[in-house]
This record gives structure tokens, sequence and C-alpha cells, in this order.
């Protein structure tokens, strides 16, 4: 089961990459070091926006499933209290 990315796990996660980048920078880092902690923290950053793209799209369907729904109770309230009613 995937366990879902909060906004606080993205900032932790920031905070982390973005230490390990500063104490890496006052080392003496070759340039092969460098390179990969950047790739790290890109492919990090890809990986967040990829999952909040889907959450939020999983918002708005979920957002659209409840509106289809209340609509849906709407016209069995309608049918309920219009006796003889046909929609057509």
């Amino acid at each position: 089961m995937k366990k879902e990315i909060s906004k606080n796990d993205i900032n932790e996660m920031n905070v982390i990459i973005f230490n390990k980048l500063k104490n890496q920078l006052e080392s003496d880092l070759r340039v092969a070091q460098l390179n990969s902690v950047a790739r790290l923290a890109l492919a990090f950053q890809k990986a967040i926006a990829s999952d909040l793209i889907d959450e939020k799209q999983k918002e708005k369907d979920m957002g659209a499933f409840e509106e289809a729904m209340k609509m849906l109770d709407q016209i069995a309230d309608f049918k309920r209290d219009n006796p003889g009613f046909e929609f057509k």
C-alpha cells in the first residue's frame, strides 16, 4: 500500500536535501559528487511534483463524484416528493 506524501513530508525532505547540499558544498566536493547530489535533489523534486499532481487530480475527481452524488440525492428527493412524475 502506497503511503500518501503530505506537505510536511515534502518540507522535511526539502530541508534534509538542502542541509545535505549545504554540508557537501562546504566540504571539498569533487565535481562528480556535486553532480550526484544535484541529480538526487532533482529526482526527488520530480517525484514530489508528480505525486502532488496526482493528489490534486484525486481531489478534483472526488469533488466531481460528490457533486454527482448530491445531484442523484436531489433527484431521488424530487421523485419521492412528486409521485407519478416521470423524467423524459
